[in-house]
């Protein structure tokens, strides 16, 4: 190997600790060559023994102990420590020298002798900036034989973390914060799709496909270098750039269909770009589901139009049962237990959809369906008992069927009553026989003849 190695031999230098500090190496594809880059600072750890020698880029793996990582090139101090867990990155088993570099040397390596080794430039001192690159030109991440990954070597106080290949944890999350939610009302959804990087990240696709209950428009806004666009109605499948720490969250206000039953559920996604790799695909979707809960102000009314009936006479009642919603309903029933003293038939026809038995005679106990803004209405014509006294009342209901909760039940019913007042009599017209009537005009013909002798005696 190119990496040059002296052991100060009889020595136990220790380096003091300090605070906890970490350097990241991006080993990433850019166009024909491979480039890596190390930013950061380190604290540095405790050494079990140092020496320095000249370093520079350097790729190489024969195997799990035998390693070499380098980036930047130059003087440096190489660190032997009793921490490190090392998660080897792979490569061919010869030396992969960079075409080029800058900045001083930063690594770590493992010789088959033992011992792991933290590389730093010579004078390096701890919480200082570490900035240097090495290139290999015309060359992939293939024919070095590296794995995209995030692969961590922590050196106790320190870690040196390598991110081979376009590396982005994308995430997303969806909640409409509610746990139930009202067929016929509203839901509105916060999706945040966000990058925890470490790369930046264009054209990462978001998709929300809403069930077909649902009707949508959002918009989104972004935060931290994120963009999307900026509206839309339907489902969202939007191309969205998300680099490192940036998020994009879409607000979607979607109306529920009012005959909505079961549960509403749906997922969001994130999906990445070719050429990204995700380490934490599992945070890549997201589901938000709310049990429905129908809702549904039911409501009736009943009149014959009078106050005052008459025993052997006739009613004709109206009674109407309507549903002001949200929610349809499917399965109320409308009641009218009719008294004694009536004998009815009735018909029912439908408005807004409504739909109930068309005809019957007795009393009243019919399902109906009763979307919302739709009813039902009965005519009730009824004969009244000759018998009867005092009032006629009765009352219609409207019941809702299980599973639907009527927020204003006080409407489910309504009663008519009529006061019962009997025929008035009338005196009968007195009926003369014919001699009768024959004495009656003589007698009239008799007053007529004497009234005007009377007059002429007078004059």
């Amino acid at each position: 190997m190119s990496f040059h190695f002296r052991l100060i031999a009889a020595s136990l230098l220790m380096v003091s600790l300090g605070s906890n500090a970490a350097v990241t190496i991006s080993i990433q594809q850019s166009g024909s060559d491979v480039i890596a880059a190390a930013s950061g600072s380190l604290a540095l750890p405790s050494c079990l023994a140092t020496s320095s020698g000249s370093s520079l880029g350097i790729i190489y793996w024969a195997a799990s102990d035998d390693y070499s990582y380098t980036v930047g090139q130059g003087t440096g101090t190489q660190c032997i420590t009793s921490f490190a867990t090392a998660q080897p990155l792979n490569a061919i088993a010869t030396d992969q020298l960079a075409s080029s570099n800058t900045g001083g040397p930063i690594g770590v390596n493992r010789l088959p002798s033992g011992g792991n080794i933290l590389t730093v430039p010579n004078g390096y001192t701890s919480g200082s900036s570490i900035s240097s690159t090495s290139t290999w030109t015309g060359r992939t991440l293939a024919s070095l034989n590296l794995v995209p990954g995030t692969y961590t070597f922590d050196f106790g106080t320190d870690t040196i973390t390598y991110v081979v290949g376009t590396l982005a944890d994308l995430s997303i999350t969806k909640t409409d914060g509610v746990a139930t939610a009202t067929p016929g009302g509203t839901v509105t959804y916060t999706v945040t799709a966000s990058n925890a990087g470490p790369s930046n990240v264009t054209g990462a696709t978001v998709g929300d496909s809403f069930p077909l209950s649902l009707t949508c428009n959002w918009t989104c806004a972004g935060a931290g270098g994120g963009s999307c666009t900026a509206s839309g109605s339907g489902n969202i499948n939007d191309s969205v750039s998300l680099p490192s720490g940036g998020s994009v969250i879409y607000t979607a206000s979607c109306a529920i269909a009012a005959s909505a039953t079961g549960s509403l559920s749906n997922t969001a996604t994130i999906t990445a770009p070719g050429g990204v790799t995700d380490p934490t695909p599992a945070n890549n979707t997201a589901t938000d589901s709310d049990t429905l809960t129908p809702q549904a102000d039911l409501s009736i009314t009943k009149t014959d139009g009078v106050t005052s009936a008459t025993p052997g006479g006739s009613v004709t009642y109206t009674i109407i049962a309507s549903n002001a919603g949200p929610s349809n309903v499917t399965g109320a029933t409308v009641g009218d237990s009719f008294p004694p003293s009536l004998t009815c038939s009735w018909t029912c026809a439908g408005a807004g959809g409504g739909s109930c038995t068309a005809s019957g005679s007795g009393n009243i106990n019919d399902s109906v369906n009763l979307p919302s803004g739709g009813s039902v209405i009965y005519t009730a014509s009824c004969a009244i008992a000759a018998s009867a006294t005092g009032t006629l009342s009765n009352t219609a209901t409207i019941t809702a069927p299980g599973g639907v909760t009527d927020p204003t039940p006080a409407n489910n019913t309504a009663t008519d009553s009529d006061t019962l007042t009997a025929a008035s009599s009338v005196n009968p017209v007195p009926v003369f026989s014919p001699w009768a009537l024959g004495l009656l005009v003589l007698l009239l013909a008799v007053v007529a003849t004497r009234q005007q002798h009377l007059r002429r005696s007078q004059s």
